[in-house]
């Protein structure tokens, strides 16, 4: 068995991975990495040398399935592996993908053509997107599937997004002095947090796994409980009822959104709030509400009893959703009490933007972050208190009041990924630990050492190992101490 680590090495993006097994070379998820645009170009067109027999996708997030496009575009024409939820949330997110990248590139042209330089062509198009659809085998949990010379996999509810998986693959190679010995790798992917909304727990391990390839977001972190989280927004919307004012959640279109729905509906069924309007302003806001409403197979137990209690089994009665541009507009025309949720939680670029120049110099009106905002973008500033800002072309004095609702990361944090990988780790454990910022990756590392894993190894980017022969980067040494 091999493995070569091809993204989301100590980062947070990117995230792909190439198994070689009994002769089948499998590549579990084929992300897209975000960040600059060079080096995002780079990494972004560059695939594993040679033949790939089999994708396997944990999830529809674009950092684990964006350059699935690119893949297919290159000559990939053999199957892509997913949960039914995945495949649809997938679609979303890489049209989206897609049509960025084409009004990115037409944008660059025309300062190509003023300056008379070289002409860019997108990562991909629409049409390629096209193509990946066509290629997805969609699997439902718990059950195993066959890639042949001895190789298998399942997927397992992994409680992150819609439809999200972790997989375990099981194998049988030779054993010295004959016969043959059975092994496993466990591939987490981005594994969620207990008690969360909607999705069931992510699925308990039960024994001990041969090499482990984890995540490692938060490894060295905690977040706030998720029983903080209802309590702070119960208050936030009472005060803006109070006030007959305007409540502003700017959030991620995929997860957060359909989140945030979940917790209104939860307090206008125990009557703790009283009707408003609430919005939804993003279209792919919009698209993903809708497919999590067909998808109520991976719902939890709370979520289904809640949706059967009217009037909430008709939520496109209660919540406005706004696809259009004339919808998103109209929304403007509600001085409140209302809520809007609108796409982008950086606030530097979407709908949002348009909401937060009606509001954000009103003293009654309120915006709620709901998680860490990146550094040098307006939802940071605004999270950090700075009482004057830039939005679009026009300078605005910030007297609206601005919270942060901690709690509602997608992410397990360090402590609640070790509760799910404890019962995998046994003393000949070899855990290589990726998708974490490299303080974060190590810090998993050292856990997992006390622990009793064999080996806790955070690779670079590109670098490769066989079974058995692992140089860890993070290891016990004889003595006991941290090398």
């Amino acid at each position: 068995m091999r493995i070569e680590f091809c993204g989301a090495n100590r980062t947070v993006t990117g995230s792909s991975h190439l198994i070689e097994i009994n002769g089948k070379r499998i590549l579990l998820d084929c992300g897209m990495f975000q960040g600059k645009r060079d080096l995002a170009r780079q990494l972004n067109t560059t695939l594993p040398n040679g033949r790939i027999d089999a994708v396997i996708l944990s999830h529809g997030h674009l950092d684990h399935c964006g350059k699935l496009p690119f893949l297919v575009k290159e000559g990939y024409s053999g199957p892509i592996h997913c949960t039914p939820a995945t495949a649809d949330l997938a679609r979303i997110v890489l049209l989206d993908s897609a049509e960025i990248q084409e009004e990115d590139a037409a944008y660059l042209n025309r300062r190509a053509r003023e300056e008379r330089a070289e002409q860019v062509s997108p990562l991909y198009v629409r049409a390629d997107v096209h193509s990946v659809l066509r290629l997805f085998k969609k699997t439902h949990y718990n059950t195993r599937v066959d890639l042949g010379n001895g190789v298998g996999f399942t997927f397992f509810d992994a409680g992150h997004v819609l439809g999200s998986a972790y997989v375990i693959l099981d194998w049988t190679e030779p054993k010295r002095g004959g016969g043959t010995i059975p092994r496993t790798l466990l591939f987490t992917a981005d594994i969620g947090r207990r008690n969360t909304p909607i999705l069931r727990d992510p699925t308990p391990l039960t024994k001990p796994i041969d090499y482990i390839i984890t995540e490692s977001t938060y490894g060295g972190r905690q977040h706030a409980p998720v029983d903080d989280i209802q309590p702070q927004l119960r208050e936030a919307i009472q005060q803006i009822v109070r006030d007959r004012s305007r409540l502003i959640l700017p959030a991620f279109a995929v997860g957060r959104t359909q989140t945030i729905l979940w917790y209104y509906c939860q307090l206008l069924a125990k009557k703790e709030i009283p009707p408003i309007n609430i919005y939804v302003d993003s279209p792919m806001g919009v698209a993903v509400s809708e497919i999590t409403t067909q998808h109520q197979d991976v719902w939890d137990d709370e979520t289904v009893a809640m949706m059967e209690f009217p009037p909430l089994n008709q939520l496109s009665k209660i919540v406005k959703f706004a696809s259009s541009g004339q919808q998103s507009r109209e929304i403007n025309n509600d001085r409140g009490p209302c809520i809007i949720v609108a796409s982008s939680p950086t606030c530097e670029f979407g709908r949002v933007l348009h909401h937060l120049k009606q509001s954000v110099e009103d003293p009654k009106d309120m915006i709620i972050f709901t998680g860490w905002i990146p550094p040098q973008t307006l939802g940071r500033r605004l999270q950090d208190g700075e009482k004057r800002v830039r939005i679009h072309e026009r300078y605005y004095d910030v007297r609206c009041q601005i919270r942060t609702l901690h709690g509602l990361s997608a992410h397990a944090d360090g402590d609640e990924m070790m509760q799910f990988l404890r019962p995998a780790i046994s003393p000949t454990t070899d855990v290589h630990v990726v998708h974490g910022e490299a303080d974060q990756a190590e810090a998993m590392a050292r856990k997992l050492l006390d622990a009793g894993a064999a080996v806790a190894n955070v690779p670079a980017m590109w670098s490769s190992t066989l079974a058995g022969a692992v140089a860890p980067i993070v290891a016990r040494s004889d003595s006991g101490d941290m090398e």
